[in-house]
């Protein structure tokens, strides 16, 4: 255990209403071999003040600056500059409960690629707080903040396409794609729901559709680089069902989807709710019943 560092990389623009609480969070781990790489880009408030404040604390928060949005080339760089034998994602305003480095990383080994752990939601509104994603603590929960992946791996990973909007969704396609998983049930993570949220909530049904569809685009990109590798099944029926599932969803053609293979319950509803405007509103009254029904 003491021969792990974890690099928790966390990419940051106009974090300063929440990332003290998020930087504290580490800090006060019991597992303290890390490093937390602040990769800010472009913030025009007072996150960068903040972070220099505690670099001047805690030599083990770095900071690098980009002097404008990109999350991805942020990430990139972050993962460019890190050191640890283990990497992690932490969002500016999300939480690690205390023994969340501690737990995860003692379920990794050489047989183990990468650990997952379930996902707890905060948040001011109660209709999104306290969820746990998935609801069947069985699953892994395959978003940023959930995994835990070695270094051998993020060397196969990064760089990651930079025309991407966020950094969890191509990475956990490559784990779950080619890698080995010890799934973690219990929350192990506390992800912050609030309104300044860059994958935005209780918001329109065709701004949600459009950041839903921006996002998924790494599945066609993912499935493009590596559809050649035919003995693998995860891309071969997986990936192809779950690329055509977007394209019913996104040409709003409900009922096909209902007769995809390979896809879970949750999986066809998410499609279905991003498909028509009045599934999605039923989702969004009820969000504590369907959320934490899929495993992405």
């Amino acid at each position: 255990m003491t021969s792990k560092k974890v690099s928790i990389l966390m990419a940051v623009l106009n974090g300063d209403s929440f990332i003290d609480d998020t930087i504290n969070s580490v800090i006060n781990q019991s597992f303290n071999n890390w490093e937390l790489i602040v990769i800010n880009n472009g913030s025009t408030d007072h996150t960068v003040k903040i972070v220099k404040e505690f670099m001047q604390k805690d030599d083990r928060i770095k900071l690098i600056d980009i002097p404008h949005p990109a999350k991805i080339e942020a990430y990139n760089q972050g993962f460019e500059k890190s050191e640890g034998t283990h990497i992690a994602f932490l969002g500016a305003d999300d939480i690690l409960p205390e023994k969340s480095l501690e737990t995860r990383l003692a379920s990794l080994n050489k047989d183990v690629d990468f650990s997952t752990c379930l996902l707890k939601t905060f948040s001011e509104d109660k209709k999104f707080d306290n969820v746990i994603f998935p609801k069947n603590r069985s699953l892994p929960n395959y978003s940023g903040g959930s995994i835990v992946f070695s270094r051998k791996i993020g060397e196969e990973i990064f760089p990651i396409p930079t025309k991407l909007p966020n950094e969890d969704t191509w990475s956990s396609l490559f784990l779950r794609a080619f890698c080995k998983n010890y799934h973690l049930s219990e929350p192990l993570y506390d992800y912050r729901i609030h309104k300044k949220n860059t994958y935005g909530y209780d918001i329109s049904f065709v701004k949600k559709r459009e950041g839903f569809f921006n996002r998924m685009s790494a599945y066609q990109l993912f499935y493009e680089r590596y559809k050649n590798n035919k003995q693998n099944i995860f891309i071969q029926k997986y990936l192809f069902s779950y690329n055509r599932g977007l394209n019913y969803s996104k040409t709003q053609k409900t009922l096909p989807i209902l007769f995809l293979p390979h896809l879970s319950i949750g999986e066809k509803l998410k499609f279905m709710m991003y498909s028509n405007e009045f599934l999605y509103k039923i989702r969004n009254r009820f969000f504590n019943f369907f959320s934490g029904l899929t495993n992405t």
